[in-house]
């Protein structure tokens, strides 16, 4: 039989190698059913089998050179396969060889042209910089699988197809264009979950807030234990402001995920946010009631200080420890709910107590820099990460110690970062940024320190430069949801080409959905463009999705007070000071409540 479809053949590969098995000479005609469809096609040799399996296996284990070359050993048993050469094509890809993946793309399209050799086709221009390429092989694809539908067949082809379009129209901000392939999809294929999130997504960032909840809802009909549709679901109906249907829906994803911490975690972080203290002690006490083991209460006590009770927390990780918890990360763990204590001397002396042979020893000097940066403690937070650079953990001999050398690479950034952070604390912009350029002299496309360097450009007034940074990042990562959000802000913050700012800003919202943050720039950036209507829909959804963060609170303010709403103006920027804001948004609140306390006294 032809491979029609790499996973599904190794999935029938028994059946059929026993049928050919009786035959020494061709290959004989099998049958076998796809999609309802009764196909009649011919026998693969069991050699051919036996290597796509083990390619199969190695991509399983990331060893892609391993895997393209079992494919390649595959082929002179079977060299008329369209979709093994397509899928040895992206291997080549994922390998930076793109000349060699695009003679396997041409090979594949020349024998048949199937989805995954359009697919592949889009995967090599893209690797390319030929975005137009990219889409044209891509709505050849999307062609293929709508022939395929009209007869009943291929709908995960079509579902495979129709969402890389609309992720490759989002990364071109066509939105528009994006938004209507995910309604195509789910009209040929209205069973298709995934189809269904990403119109939801696309849906919320152009503000069809109805059709987003309505795409949610269907697609968790057709799958009740789809967790990130109800997450989304649950955000959706915060910003909504229907708060006890979106604590129904966190509570039922609650009940159904298999790793419930990270949900449990920031579900009482938003109740105790807006002020539903005895809601999140409820999910506290329920999440920690039900694992006793070292890693469970390790989790419990990270749940337990997201709902403001430093002490459970440190008490959760203190009895870990007794259990078997790794020192280090408990330790960590008691630190974070020391300082939420205000006993940030004995916070950070806890994370100094990590022995420099542990795991987490960098981690936690990090931290620690970190609190003694803000409590304005420059000198010895740069001792912490001198300690931090000095630390040696044990290494791993896995994957030829791969991931020690990844992990030693993201601390060295961490450690330009926090240096770079604690010089610019101290007043000394310049040094913060000459270390950055430093380390982007040796790393220049390292995404951290290119944001972290745009951070700084925009704090020191220098957006242009700023811009400049974050487009580097975009460039080398299209996808990028923090460039993308920080360039859509800035751009719209200065009214600097206005629309393509917004695109922008819907398209991270459609790639992180449901970002408080996200959310509140979207709002921002119709807001500077004069839309009051817009403005005012999406700077409130942010407000119920992060009620306690101050920078959403001041946009929220100057929405209100451009409505001449000054009480609702000034109660916004009074709880903003409330939060601890960095310094330059505290002297800018303290500024909006003087100016329109002094307009109120004046009766203008």
């Amino acid at each position: 039989m032809k491979l029609s479809r790499l996973v599904a053949v190794v999935s029938l590969a028994g059946a059929v190698v026993a049928g050919a098995a009786g035959c020494a000479t061709a290959p004989q005609p099998v049958t076998k059913i796809v999609d309802g469809q009764v196909i009649v096609t011919r026998a693969i040799s069991p050699e051919a089998y036996e290597h796509v399996t083990r390619a199969l296996l190695y991509e399983e284990e990331e060893r892609w050179d391993d895997a393209a070359a079992e494919l390649q050993r595959a082929l002179p048993f079977d060299d008329e396969a369209p979709e093994v050469r397509a899928h040895l094509a992206e291997l080549f890809v994922r390998l930076g060889r793109l000349d060699d993946a695009g003679e396997q793309v041409e090979q594949s399209l020349r024998i048949e042209p199937t989805v995954d050799g359009w697919l592949a086709s889009a995967h090599v221009r893209e690797a390319r910089g030929d975005a137009a390429g990219q889409l044209e092989s891509l709505r050849r694809a999307v062609e293929i699988t709508r022939k395929d539908a009209a007869e009943g067949r291929g709908l995960e082809s079509a579902e495979r197809a129709f969402l890389a379009l609309s992720d490759a129209q989002i990364v071109a901000l066509d939105i528009d264009g994006a938004y209507e392939s995910c309604r195509q999809l789910v009209e040929i294929a209205p069973d298709t979950v995934r189809g269904r999130f990403q119109l939801a997504s696309l849906a919320w960032a152009r503000g069809a807030l109805d059709e987003a909840e309505a795409a949610l809802v269907v697609a968790l009909e057709e799958e009740p234990a789809d967790i990130d549709a109800r997450l989304l679901l649950a955000e959706l109906q915060v910003a909504r402001g229907r708060i006890d249907a979106a604590k129904a829906s966190f509570r039922a994803a609650l009940d159904r995920s298999d790793a419930p911490g990270e949900i449990a975690e920031a579900f009482a972080g938003w109740l105790v946010s807006r002020g539903d203290k005895k809601d999140a002690f409820e999910v506290s006490e329920r999440f920690t009631a039900e694992g006793s083991g070292a890693d469970a209460l390790l989790i419990a006590s990270r749940v337990e200080r997201a709902a403001k009770r430093p002490d459970r927390a440190r008490a959760m990780a203190e009895k870990a420890l007794k259990l078997g918890a790794p020192a280090g990360r408990a330790a960590i763990l008691s630190a974070q709910a020391l300082a939420d204590q205000g006993q940030r001397p004995a916070a950070v002396a806890m994370y100094l107590s990590v022995p420099l042979d542990a795991p987490e020893a960098a981690e936690a000097r990090l931290r620690a820099a970190e609190l003694l940066r803000d409590d304005g403690k420059y000198d010895e937070a740069m001792r912490a990460l001198d300690a931090a650079d000095a630390a040696k953990p044990a290494q791993s001999t896995a994957n030829g110690g791969a991931g020690d050398k990844q992990a030693r690479s993201s601390v060295h950034v961490d450690l330009v970062i926090g240096r770079s952070a604690i010089d610019e604390k101290r007043g000394d912009a310049a040094m913060a940024a000459r270390r950055l350029d430093e380390a982007l002299a040796k790393s220049p496309d390292e995404p951290r320190l290119l944001i972290a360097r745009a951070g700084v450009e925009e704090r020191r007034g220098d957006w242009k430069r700023a811009i400049a940074f974050a487009e580097r990042l975009l460039q080398r990562e299209p996808r990028s949801v923090e460039a993308l959000n920080f360039l859509g802000f800035v751009a719209a913050d200065h009214s600097f080409d206005a629309p393509r700012a917004l695109k922008r800003l819907q398209a991270a919202a459609t790639l992180n959905p449901g970002s408080g943050a996200i959310i509140d720039s979207l709002g921002w950036a119709y807001f500077r463009a004069g839309d009051l209507v817009h403005s005012a829909a999406f700077l409130e959804q942010a407000g119920r999705l992060e009620p306690a963060d101050p920078e959403i609170l001041e946009h929220l303010g100057d929405l209100y007070a451009s409505k001449q709403d000054r009480a609702h103006a000034l109660e916004s920027y009074r709880k903003a000071l409330t939060l601890a804001p960095p310094e330059r948004l505290t002297r800018e609140l303290q500024e909006r409540v003087r100016t329109l306390e002094a307009k109120s006294a004046a009766g203008r």
